[in-house]
C-alpha cells in the first residue's frame, strides 16, 4: 500500500535501504521484485560497508533472496569497501549453496584463479630455502652490474616457540552459542534490549568478566584457568547498561562441571529477578581440559616448534611469515579402542563378517584379531608390515598412507618402525555428539582420557628417539575435524602444533561430481564456516587451519584473512588425497 501511494525508498541512520533489509531477512524474496517494480535499485550500495543487497543475502545465507537477485540481473562482481566480492562473505560465513550460486554466475575475470603455489604460498619442503625477491630477480641491477641497494624490512619477524599450556591448573571454557536460539532469553521479549552480563566467582584470583548484551561474536567464549574444579562456581548477573540494580541472576554450581561422564556438556539455567521469580533462561555449553596426567616432555630437552610473525603483538594484526614445520607429512588416522589403546584405522566402525562394529567397543586384543583375519586374507602379517616400514623413505609417503590406513596396527609400533626422517600428521578421529548418535556409540571416552592416551604414546616415542639420536627428532603435527580434541591436545602440551581441519568446500560439493571422493574413506569429517574455525583456532592458540584446496582456489582472499588472524593455512591436494600436503598460508 505504501508503494502504491508513491512512498519514497529512504535509508535508515546506517544508510541501509529497504532492499538491503529484505535481502538479509531471508523472507519473502518476492518483495525484492516488488521493490524493483517501484524503482528500487538492486545494485544500490549501503553507506555502512558499501554492500549491495547481494552482499547482505550472501552473508546471511538467504539462498532464495540471492537467487532472486541474480535472476534480476544484479552485478555479481561488484566489490565492497574492502575490495571483496559477495562470494567472499558467503565462503567466510560457511554458506556453501550461496557460494555455488555466485560461482555459477561469475561473468568477469576478477576471480580468475592463479596457480596453487601462487595462491597458497610455498610448500614447507622449500620453506628453508626461500630467498628474498630482491636477490632472486636478475633485473634488480643497474646497467653497470652493481645491484640496487635493498634495505631490510622495517620489522624483524618474531619467533614464537610453542604455545601456552596447562601445568597444574584446569582450563574451563564456556560458550554462548547463537543457534538454534539466542543464549540469553527473557520471557518478556524486548523488555531488556540492552544490558550487560557480569560473570564472577568467589575465587579471589579471578577477575569478573563484563560482557555487553546482546552478545557479539568476540564475546561468546569465556575461559578460566582454575586450581580446583570441585569447589568452583560461577555467578551470572545481568544489569542495565548504565546502572547497578540487578535485573536477573543465576549460578552454575560445581556439580554442573564435574557431575557428567564427559568433560563437556550443554545446560540451560533459569534467570531469577531479585524477588526470585523466573524471568528468563540462559543456555551455554562448556568444556573442561585437565593437565596431562603423566610426565610431559621437558622443554629444556625437547625443542618446541616455532612460528614467525611480522608483529611483536599478535593481537594487532600480526601476520605469520614462517615456521619450523618444513617437509611433507604422512597422514595417519588415530582412534582409541575400548581399553584406551591408540590404533590406526580411518573409520569409526569396521565390518566384521557383515556386522559394523565400532572400534571404540573393541578391546585392543579383539581389534588385533580382526586385523589378523584381514592380514590373512591379503596374505600378509603384522610383523611383515612393520618390517616393511623400516625400509620406507619420504618418496613413499603415498604408499605409506595407503598401507597404514587399514593396517590395524597400534600407534606405538608404527612410530617405532617408521623412519624418523618421515614427518607424521596424526589425524585424530574423536567422535562428535552427532557422530555418536549416528553410529549409536553410547557413552564415549572422556576427551581428557582420549588426549592423554595419545600423548602418552607420542611422548614415549619422542624420548626413545632422543636416546637413539640426540640431535634429531621426528616432526609431528596433530590434526582433527573435532574442535574439542584439538583444544585438549593443544592445552596439554607445548611441543607439537595442533591444526583444526575443515571439510567445507569439497570438490564433490562444488562440482556435484560424486566420483570426486577421497581414495581413503575417513570418518569424522565435519564442516563449519571459515569464520568460526578461525575464531576457535585463534582463541585456543592453534597453529592454524587446514582447508580444502578447492575452497581456497575459489576464493584466494581467504588465505590473507586467515593470516591476518596470526594463523597458518594448509590445503589438501584435490587430485592426490593419499597424503596431506601442508602449505604455508
Amino acid at each position: 500500500m505504501l508503494l502504491e501511494q508513491n512512498a519514497k525508498l529512504l535509508p535508515d541512520a546506517e544508510g541501509i535501504y529497504p532492499q538491503h533489509l529484505v535481502a538479509r531477512s531471508c523472507r519473502a524474496p518476492e518483495v525484492i521484485l516488488l521493490l524493483k517494480s517501484h524503482g528500487a535499485d538492486l545494485d544500490q550500495k549501503d553507506k555502512l560497508y558499501q554492500w549491495t543487497p547481494l552482499f547482505h543475502a550472501a552473508s546471511e545465507g538467504c539462498v532464495s533472496c540471492l537467487r532472486t537477485l541474480l535472476d534480476s540481473g544484479v552485478d555479481a562482481d561488484t566489490l565492497d569497501e574492502k575490495g571483496f566480492p559477495a562470494m567472499y562473505y558467503a565462503v567466510w560465513e560457511g554458506h556453501l549453496e550461496c557460494m555455488i550460486l555466485l560461482w555459477s554466475r561469475q561473468t568477469s575475470s576478477k576471480l580468475s584463479q592463479p596457480s596453487l603455489n601462487t595462491l597458497n604460498g610455498p610448500n614447507f619442503r622449500d620453506a628453508a630455502s626461500m630467498t628474498s625477491p630482491a636477490l632472486a630477480e636478475p633485473g634488480g641491477m643497474d646497467g653497470d652490474g652493481i645491484p640496487d641497494l635493498s634495505l631490510p624490512p622495517p620489522i624483524i619477524p618474531l619467533r614464537r616457540y610453542g604455545h601456552n599450556f596447562l601445568d597444574n591448573k584446569t582450563f574451563l571454557q564456556i560458550c554462548f552459542e547463537p543457534a538454534p536460539s539466542e543464549p540469553i532469553l527473557f520471557y518478556q521479549a524486548g523488555r531488556y534490549a540492552a544490558a550487560r552480563l557480569i560473570i564472577s566467582s568467589k575465587m579471589s584470583d579471578l577477575i569478573p568478566r563484563n560482557i555487553m548484551l546482546p552478545l557479539q561474536e568476540d564475546s561468546r567464549a569465556i575461559s578460566f584457568q582454575i586450581d580446583r574444579l570441585d569447589n568452583f562456581a560461577l555467578e551470572f548477573e545481568i544489569f542495565p547498561t548504565f546502572g547497578s540494580k540487578v535485573i536477573a541472576k543465576t549460578v552454575a554450581l560445581p556439580d554442573l562441571f564435574t557431575g557428567g561422564i564427559r568433560s563437556s556438556g550443554s545446560y540451560c539455567l533459569p534467570l531469577f529477578d531479585p524477588r526470585l521469580r523466573p524471568i528468563g533462561e540462559m543456555k551455554f555449553s562448556f568444556q573442561v581440559i585437565k593437565p596431562y596426567y603423566g610426565e610431559p616432555l621437558e622443554i629444556t630437552h625437547f625443542a618446541t616448534y616455532w612460528k614467525a610473525t611480522s608483529s611483536l603483538d599478535s593481537d594487532h594484526n600480526g601476520q605469520v611469515t614462517g615456521s619450523s614445520l618444513s617437509g611433507d607429512y604422512v597422514q595417519l588416522f588415530i582412534q582409541l579402542t575400548a581399553d584406551n589403546v591408540p590404533v590406526l584405522y580411518p573409520e569409526f566402525t569396521v565390518n566384521h563378517h557383515g556386522i559394523e562394529i565400532p572400534i571404540c567397543h573393541l578391546t585392543y586384543e579383539q581389534f588385533k584379531l580382526v586385523g589378523n583375519e584381514r592380514h590373512a586374507q591379503m596374505q600378509s602379517s603384522e610383523s611383515a608390515l612393520l618390517h616393511s616400514l623400516d625400509a620406507m623413505s619420504i618418496d613413499d609417503l603415498a604408499h605409506v598412507h595407503r598401507v597404514l590406513a587399514t593396517s590395524f596396527l597400534p600407534l606405538r609400533e608404527v612410530l617405532g618402525h617408521l623412519p624418523t626422517n618421515i614427518h607424521v600428521n596424526l589425524c585424530i578421529l574423536y567422535p562428535s555428539l552427532a557422530d555418536a548418535k549416528e553410529f549409536g556409540f553410547g557413552p564415549q571416552t572422556d576427551v581428557n582420557v582420549f588426549a592423554d592416551s595419545i600423548l602418552a604414546e607420542v611422548f614415549h616415542h619422542a624420548r626413545a628417539s632422543k636416546e637413539n639420536d640426540p640431535y634429531f627428532m621426528r616432526s609431528i603435527v596433530f590434526t582433527s575435524y573435532n574442535p574439542d580434541i584439538c583444544i585438549a591436545l593443544n592445552w596439554k602440551q607445548p611441543n607439537f602444533p595442533v591444526v583444526l581441519c575443515n571439510d567445507l568446500g569439497q570438490i564433490r560439493d562444488l562440482t556435484r561430481d560424486s566420483t570426486s571422493q577421497p581414495l581413503i574413506r575417513c570418518s569424522g569429517r565435519a564442516s563449519m564456516s571459515i569464520k568460526e574455525a578461525a575464531r576457535i583456532a585463534q582463541s585456543n592458540n592453534f597453529m592454524g587451519l587446514m582447508c580444502r584446496s578447492s575452497l581456497l582456489n575459489v576464493m584466494p582472499a581467504l588465505v590473507e584473512s586467515i593470516k591476518e588472524q596470526n594463523l597458518f593455512s594448509w590445503r589438501t591436494h584435490p587430485m592426490s588425497r593419499e597424503r596431506v600436503d601442508p602449505v604455508l598460508g
